[in-house]
């Protein structure tokens, strides 16, 4: 008889990937930067809306939105729930958060400038938590588990299915080799481990950003793979005046995974 083979340890498979793909995680400044820019709103309502209209919040008095940068779910949700608690690291998101707080005269969010891998201690366990797109980080199976202790009945995540559109056409363009980041098939593995049964919907693609111009896109090239050559920059500009619909632009253009599963209670 053929003996099993071992069990996969997919915490492990997983920092290993983020070790190949050369992850670094993102200062709080970097998203200071990002909430500073004008129209960042409006071009995530599209996801937004779509992740609102899964998530279950039926009899729920509370709601934990861990990585809520300046409150685009956290505003909303605050209208149907009766406390939100709102975390995130960058201050600058937090900022942008309290200026809504105050400019709508809100009483029932609750933020605090946390990080993944800071004490939660003080915060308060809440029917459901929320981790919307702010997963990539250098320990998932640690933040599961602690988005999964601090739900008492739910916890629902966002996770991308791979590469924004455009990426592996660009590497294939540059001749660069590239390994993407990992995708949503970890955190389900990581929840199986855990005993956990996550469901999974998936949230439709949002339009790509057509008001980009070439120097921009050169700018996100850059950021992805490094300084390129003159031939390398000539190539990219030829490629996005030929193809606009692969565009890389401001507004996510990967698609998402919508998790989530009932917690121990």
């Amino acid at each position: 008889m053929t003996a099993l083979p071992p069990p996969i340890d997919h915490a492990a498979r997983y920092r290993q990937h983020l070790q190949a793909c050369g992850y670094t995680p993102k200062p709080a400044s970097a998203w200071d930067a990002r909430a500073a820019q004008s129209g960042w709103k409006r071009r995530h309502d599209d996801y937004s809306d779509a992740f609102l209209a899964r998530l279950d919040l039926r009899g729920v008095d509370s709601v934990l939105d861990v990585g809520c940068g300046p409150g685009l779910l956290s505003l909303p949700i605050a209208a149907r729930v009766r406390q939100v608690h709102a975390l995130d690291y960058s201050p600058g998101m937090l900022d942008g958060l309290r200026a809504a707080i105050a400019r709508d005269g809100i009483d029932n969010i609750q933020p605090w400038q946390l990080a993944w891998d800071d004490d939660w201690s003080a915060v308060p366990r809440c029917d459901v938590a929320i981790a919307s797109r702010s997963l990539m980080v250098p320990d998932l199976a640690q933040a599961l588990a602690k988005l999964d202790a601090h739900a008492r009945r739910r916890a629902c995540i966002t996770f991308a299915t791979g590469p924004r559109a455009g990426v592996t056409e660009l590497a294939a363009l540059l001749g660069r080799a590239w390994i993407p980041m990992p995708d949503h098939r970890y955190p389900i593995n990581l929840l199986l481990d855990m005993g956990r049964e996550p469901r999974v919907d998936y949230l439709p693609l949002s339009p790509p950003d057509r008001e980009r111009d070439a120097e921009e896109l050169l700018q996100q090239v850059e950021s992805l793979f490094g300084e390129l050559t003159p031939a390398e920059q000539q190539s990219v500009r030829a490629w996005h005046a030929a193809s606009p619909d692969n565009r890389l632009g401001l507004a996510p253009t990967r698609r998402w995974a919508f998790i989530w599963w009932e917690t121990a209670g």
